[in-house]
């Protein structure tokens, strides 16, 4: 991969980690999540693509369109729920996961920003926070030192209405209370919406865009320090689920990350979808497919 900033970064992985378990990553090579994992929901509406992915020592958890579906290191299915659209990206905190959550205007009503919080074991509700003034779709979602960080989209609030800019709200994990209003950053990257997929290794904010144009093969991958000054710029996998895991050496940074196959939204079709989930290393300023999947260089469709 062509390195874009110089520089190599530091981790510190072991307070993002400190309640996920004892870590025996088996190998870094590919897991196919089982064909009966991703199913069509009553109704038969197709799940769509993986919205985004977090990891811990023991599951993967993926957040699609309609549903929120955990499996094993294998890719066996333990749980699935049916969820309300539209589920954006996914993450893991002291036992619950929380879900960026779009829910996109009925007749008569406005859309409505959501953050929803599962218990990690039974995925049964815990908690949400419903923001209807906020009127930007969620997609992207972390938890950094107990705080919530939220993609809160590129409109309305005043910024750039091209992809260079993006909001971000944050929250208080216990509560879901926000803290302050929802701040711009500036990644210098023209992309098509907000931050796809958001992850962090404790020091440093990683952040997945779709680009506008995907044939350029400009960056996709921000990483930024706590308070979003830009540290660096990448071309990485795809945007289906990005989640940083233990295993890093020698200053490296590594990550899982997810593409979906078979994607396919028709209702008549009988094609479900699977989630690859695949090992990227970040480490002396450019990253590398540790995984040897010959897709982490290709552009894959939506």
């Amino acid at each position: 991969m062509k390195k874009i900033v110089a520089g190599m970064l530091a981790v510190a992985a072991s307070a993002a980690w400190a309640d996920v378990g004892t870590w025996q990553v088996p190998s870094w090579t590919p897991v196919l999540t089982a064909p009966d994992a991703v199913k069509k929901i009553v109704g038969g509406t197709c799940p769509g693509h993986s919205q985004g992915m977090c990891v811990t020592s023991n599951a993967f958890y993926f957040s699609f369109h309609n549903q929120i579906v955990k499996t094993d290191w294998k890719g066996q299915l333990l749980k699935r729920v049916e969820v309300t659209p539209h589920g954006g990206d996914i993450c893991y905190w002291k036992g619950r996961v929380y879900v960026g959550v779009w829910e996109p205007p009925k007749k008569g009503e406005k859309g409505c920003t959501a953050i929803k919080v599962y218990d990690a074991e039974t995925l049964e509700p815990v908690k949400e926070r419903r923001m209807p003034e906020w009127q930007n779709a969620a997609d992207g979602i972390t938890c950094l030192d107990g705080v919530i960080i939220l993609a809160m989209g590129m409109k309305d609030w005043g910024g750039s209405d091209k992809g260079y800019s993006n909001y971000y709200g944050k929250f208080d994990a216990e509560t879901l209370e926000p803290i302050g209003k929802p701040f711009l950053v500036n990644h210098g990257e023209e992309s098509s919406c907000a931050a796809q997929n958001i992850t962090t290794d404790g020091t440093y904010i990683y952040s997945c865009y779709y680009t506008v144009d995907e044939a350029a093969r400009t960056p996709n991958f921000i990483v930024y320090d706590k308070d979003f000054n830009v540290v660096g710029k990448y071309l990485f996998g795809w945007t289906h689920g990005v989640d940083v895991i233990p295993g890093g050496k020698d200053g490296a940074v590594r990550f899982a990350w997810a593409t979906t196959l078979n994607n396919n939204w028709d209702k008549k079709s009988p094609i479900v979808s699977q989630v690859l989930v695949l090992f990227g290393e970040l480490k002396d300023g450019k990253i590398s497919d540790i995984s040897k999947y010959i897709g982490f260089k290709k552009p894959m469709p939506r």
